[in-house]
């Protein structure tokens, strides 16, 4: 069972609060006009799809399929963090605010990173209704 309260006493953890700052301030920068920024966008979100359907369907997984997956569960979270990264730099080099990645943290806290790709999914998810 999850226990919120517990994740959210880890140093490593995100807060739905945080979370939806984060994702507030990057919408922001979807004002811009850029083609190319929405299809950076839509890359992370593609990602953050991929890499979060990996990560729910672990809590399933056998330790023999953990182990086959591992590496894949790897490239996923990469891939999502890359194109969070590139989406970023073209945010810097159009001169948008870009202080949503300082909020965020670190790439090498991977844990917040893969958490808010999970939280990610759920605000554009409550967005689509």
């Amino acid at each position: 069972m999850l226990d919120y309260n517990v994740y959210l006493k880890k140093s490593d953890s995100m807060a739905f609060e945080e979370a939806v700052n984060i994702y507030n301030s990057i919408f922001n920068m979807l004002e811009c006009k850029d083609e190319y920024l929405h299809e950076l966008w839509k890359e992370v979100i593609d990602s953050a799809l991929v890499y979060a359907n990996m990560r729910i369907n672990w809590n399933y997984f056998s330790r023999e399929e953990k182990h086959e997956k591992d590496d894949l569960r790897t490239i996923y979270h990469n891939t999502f963090m890359i194109n969070l990264k590139a989406f970023h730099k073209l945010g810097e080099q159009l001169e948008l605010d870009t202080s949503w990645k300082e909020k965020l943290g670190s790439s090498e806290d991977r844990k917040r990173w893969g958490d808010f790709a999970g939280y990610l999914l759920c605000l554009e998810n409550i967005r689509a209704r």
